[in-house]
């Protein structure tokens, strides 16, 4: 049995597809009940088969073609036997086997058209009536390869007298090869001037090799994606984690790289601060000076009568100013604290440790006095 010569634009990158003589097969077109679910069409075309063919299933290399929503199914057949051990070690690496008018199926018109396809040794004729995209009328006659233009004239005659109710037929010449590119999600074959395209769900219902075989195939290429995926991801992983590693290595190298500036840098870092520091404290014994006697004053003129008794008073840097006192009245002391709080020159006021001790109470107050707010007494005049 002769297979139709598989020619690729470019064997690394185009798919193949086998596609067998159509003269093998034997075609019928039956019509299917609305409402089938697309699960149910195989048993169907099991039945279908096993009631027109005297051979069992097994023993048959079969497909069909029934896109969701058709009205038709078309089913084709051909005794595995007719095929040789060589044409079937063709199919091993394919992405498709169908015979050769199987390719047109995918044309899918949505108005009438009619089709002579003509092989190296055969003739088909197609005919869509333009109300399913599964076609009415399917017929194949065999021609000799070596056959007078005359015969193979005759035939076609004989197949365009079955295509009467369609259009005049145009004669293609068989596909011989898909135009499709390896990873691409479908198969695609020239028929003339036209280009038929079957999604890859459909591939395996046209497909005529063995459907147990075919079914372990789909499972090998859903691993084979599934790995190619998780290879991609990793491969971008190990990529994100490369440019990553590099970015940290660069970081590393610029801090370093600061961090001997900062080094370098240090000494005249030191000195600069040095003299910084020594020129704010010659601001501040030339610009500031403390004034214990007007800290002392401010705070007097909020002693609440005489029952406050200051027995010492210390000095803490320029604006505080500590007061340790006595009274007989131990209220007096929060009234002496509340009424400094109200003092605008006073920025903060904290009672310390406080002692009562036969009736007298003494205690420890912290004034913190604002920078601006404490001047030196003017002058008499």
């Amino acid at each position: 049995m002769s297979v139709l010569p598989n020619f690729t634009l470019s064997a690394a990158a185009v798919k193949k597809a086998v596609l067998l003589p159509d003269h093998a097969f034997f075609v019928r077109v039956m019509p299917v009940a609305p409402g089938t679910p697309p699960d149910g069409i195989p048993s169907q075309v099991e039945m279908a088969l096993e009631g027109l063919s005297p051979f069992a299933i097994p023993q048959l290399c079969y497909g069909y073609f029934f896109p969701p929503g058709a009205g038709r199914v078309l089913v084709y057949a051909a005794y595995r036997r007719r095929f040789t051990v060589a044409d079937a070690e063709q199919w091993t690496d394919a992405d498709a086997v169908l015979p050769a008018f199987a390719a047109c199926l995918g044309l899918a018109p949505v108005k009438p058209l009619a089709l002579l396809v003509t092989g190296a040794d055969f003739v088909t004729a197609l005919g869509w009536d333009g109300r399913d995209v599964v076609p009415a009328v399917v017929q194949t006659r065999a021609v000799a390869i070596d056959a007078p233009p005359e015969e193979r004239a005759a035939v076609q005659a004989e197949l365009a007298a079955q295509l009467k109710a369609f259009p005049p037929p145009a004669e293609v010449a068989a596909p011989t090869a898909t135009t499709s590119r390896i990873g691409d999600g479908d198969l695609r074959f020239t028929i003339g001037t036209l280009t038929a395209r079957f999604e890859s769900a459909q591939l395996d219902a046209l497909d005529v090799r063995d459907k147990t075989e075919l079914a372990a195939r789909r499972r090998d290429r859903a691993r084979d994606s599934y790995l190619w995926r998780a290879f991609l991801g990793c491969a971008a992983a190990i990529a994100l984690a490369a440019v990553l590693q590099l970015g940290i290595e660069g970081g590393r190298l610029w801090l370093r790289s600061r961090a001997l500036q900062t080094a370098s840098q240090a000494a005249a870092v030191q000195e600069i601060e040095t003299k910084h520091n020594l020129a704010n404290r010659i601001e501040e014994l030339f610009t500031r000076r403390l004034l214990p006697l007007e800290m002392i004053t401010l705070v007097g003129e909020k002693l609440p009568g005489s029952n406050i008794q200051f027995l010492r008073t210390v000095t803490k840097g320029l604006y505080v100013l500590e007061i340790e006192g006595q009274t007989n009245a131990t209220t007096d002391v929060f009234k002496y604290q509340a009424a400094l709080k109200d003092l605008p020159a006073c920025e903060h006021v904290e009672l310390g440790q406080t002692t009562d001790r036969g009736g007298v109470t003494r205690f420890i107050l912290t004034v913190t006095f604002k920078p601006a707010a404490v001047r030196p007494a003017a002058p008499p005049s």
